[in-house]
């Protein structure tokens, strides 16, 4: 392989792997991972009436729609919400999501790992083993959030 080539793919991996760092990052801050809409179907012209409206992400509840419109939670996880819901199924939804939160935290912690550990690779060309770690650890990050 020519040494252009060889430089062309140390900075394709290179920027490819600080693309899923900052992708899985943003993922993790936002609050926009669940968006949730509760009505009631009204029987004269069958159209809803919405009671109430959020979306949640990892780390907070936002209402956009019904009484408590435009309010912000903080979501609690070792403790009950502090936010009234109406239906059971809203709180149970919230309730998994608070579940699931390790999953993405561990998966923003491989990709960190493995990109360190390629650009570490790329620094020092003898120790190819870093280049198949790395690689693993990518590879993990994805199975993590499935």
């Amino acid at each position: 392989m020519s040494s252009f080539s060889t430089r062309a793919l140390t900075l394709l991996s290179s920027v490819f792997g600080a693309c899923g760092l900052l992708l899985v990052g943003v993922a993790v801050s936002t609050d926009y991972w669940l968006l949730m809409e509760e009505g009631i179907v009204l029987q004269q012209n069958q159209t809803m009436e919405v009671k109430m409206a959020l979306h949640s992400g990892l780390w907070r509840v936002c209402f956009v729609a019904g009484p408590e419109k435009g309010r912000c939670v903080a979501s609690e996880y070792f403790t009950e919400p502090e936010i009234e819901i109406t239906t059971e199924n809203t709180a149970n939804i919230l309730k998994m999501v608070r579940t699931a939160t390790p999953f993405p935290m561990v998966s923003l912690l491989f990709v960190f790992t493995a990109f360190v550990i390629s650009n570490i690779g790329h620094i020092r060309p003898q120790q190819t083993i870093l280049a198949f770690v790395s690689g693993i650890f990518f590879i993990l990050s994805g199975n993590v959030d499935t």
